[in-house]
C-alpha cells in the first residue's frame, strides 16, 4: 500500500500539495484532492483507493487548468480539449472535466459562437465562407453554425461588408492600373470569404 512520507505546499495559482511516497516518488495534487480523501502525513492508502484518487485528481485539475483559460476569454469544446492535450492530461479526464463545466454553463459552443461572431463583425467583418470556416476550425458543430450564420447575414449586409473592403483595398491601391487593380481586388475579396455573386455585385462599380 502506498505510504505518504511527506507532504509540501507549492504556493502557486493555484496552490497544489506535493505528496512523497516512501519509495521516493512525487505526486502532485490539488487542495480539493486532500480534502476529499482525507490525505495525512504517514497515511497508508489502499491501491484502489489510491488508483481513484488519482484519477479524480486529474480530473480536477483538468477542470482548473480549463478554467484558466476561460478566464482569458471563451473556448468551444475542441479549443479547451486541444489546450488540455497540450498540457499533457489524459482524454478520459478531459472529457470528464469538460462535461462539468458545461453542466454549469462554463462551456456552451452555441454562447461561444454568438459571442466570436460578434467581435468578428465588430472587429474584422468578412464573408460568410470565411467566418463559418474560423468556427468549424474551432469546432462549432453545424446545427449551430447554419443558424448562427443566417442571423449573422441578416442583419449585416454581406453586400455591404464587401464594398467597404473593396472601398478600402481601392483607396490603398489607387496607383495601380485598372485591370491590375480589378484582378486584385477579385482575389482579396475571395481571401474575405465572399462568394462570386457577392463579389459580381462589388466589380460593378470598378471600372474597366
Amino acid at each position: 500500500m502506498p505510504r505518504i512520507e511527506h507532504i509540501r505546499l507549492i504556493r502557486s495559482r493555484p496552490e497544489r500539495f506535493v505528496l512523497t511516497l516512501e519509495d521516493g516518488t512525487e505526486i502532485v495534487v490539488a487542495p480539493e484532492t486532500m480534502v476529499r480523501f482525507g490525505i495525512s502525513l504517514h497515511q497508508e492508502l489502499e491501491e484502489e483507493t489510491f488508483l481513484q484518487m488519482l484519477r479524480e485528481d486529474e480530473v480536477q485539475r483538468a477542470k482548473d487548468q480549463a478554467l484558466r483559460f476561460l478566464e482569458r476569454r471563451a473556448h468551444s469544446e475542441r479549443e479547451l480539449k486541444r489546450k488540455l492535450l497540450q498540457k499533457g492530461y489524459r482524454e478520459p479526464a478531459i472529457s470528464e472535466a469538460i462535461a462539468a463545466l458545461r453542466q454549469v454553463g462554463l462551456v456552451d459552443d452555441a454562447e461561444f459562437a454568438r459571442q466570436f461572431v460578434e467581435n468578428e463583425m465588430l472587429l474584422r467583418p468578412v464573408g460568410r465562407l470565411l467566418l463559418q470556416q474560423k468556427l468549424r476550425e474551432r469546432g462549432v458543430p453545424d446545427e449551430i453554425l447554419e443558424p448562427l450564420m443566417d442571423r449573422v447575414y441578416r442583419a449585416h449586409s454581406e453586400v455591404e461588408i464587401a464594398r467597404e473592403l473593396a472601398r478600402k483595398y481601392r483607396k490603398r491601391h489607387g496607383n495601380w492600373k485598372p485591370s491590375k487593380l480589378r484582378a486584385g481586388l477579385v482575389r482579396f475579396l475571395q481571401s474575405k470569404g465572399f462568394d462570386w455573386e457577392v463579389i459580381q455585385d462589388v466589380l460593378v462599380e470598378e471600372p474597366d
